[in-house]
């Protein structure tokens, strides 16, 4: 028994002195956090998780109602773009990416839905969508070597409703 305490104890401090030094346990494993979800998170749910396989976020779409809420949103991943969530109004917006350029922090505001998305990257540009209305978000990776590799959340009929940003090291051939 005692010697089940001592395994015990040894792998707790093994694990949370890697987890000080930014290392996985598990070789070969990419660093990853969460932040949100934003907003109501009301309607149906949605996930780039399968698509950032394809390749760092490369460029995205934003689509507003007229100086309201964000209606729907697309990212391109690599030269693949993924699905599309929401709706598809007048109003789009289509930011590319420079090479090497990453996601670090997308802050922005939410009430029932999703009003506003502030994008900023790595690079020191900074990208608005939608308008300035209801409650302030901020979100940042918990490690300064991640970036947003992809999204999820919710939208209903024609608004996005929810979102939330996973944040994640670089793949090897990233």
């Amino acid at each position: 028994m005692l010697l089940l305490q001592i395994l015990g104890v040894t792998l707790l401090l093994l694990a949370q002195s890697a987890g000080e030094q930014g290392r996985s346990l598990v070789p070969g494993h990419r660093r990853h956090s969460y932040s949100g979800e934003f907003g109501s998170a009301s309607g149906t749910p949605f996930s780039y998780s399968g698509p950032d396989r394809w390749g760092p976020i490369t460029a995205l779409r934003i689509w507003e109602h007229c100086n309201s809420y964000i209606s729907g949103i697309q990212l391109q991943f690599g030269a693949r773009w993924g699905e599309m969530y929401g709706a598809k109004t007048q109003a789009q917006l289509e930011v590319t990416l420079l090479p090497d350029e990453r996601i670090t922090q997308v802050s922005g505001k939410q009430y029932t839905y999703i009003y506003q998305l502030i994008v900023s990257t790595n690079k020191g540009r900074i990208f608005f969508f939608g308008q300035p209305y209801g409650n302030s978000f901020n979100a940042i990776p918990l490690s300064c070597t991640e970036y947003l590799a992809f999204l999820t959340g919710h939208y209903s009929g024609g608004s996005l409703t929810g979102i939330a940003m996973h944040w994640a090291e670089p793949r090897k051939q990233e």
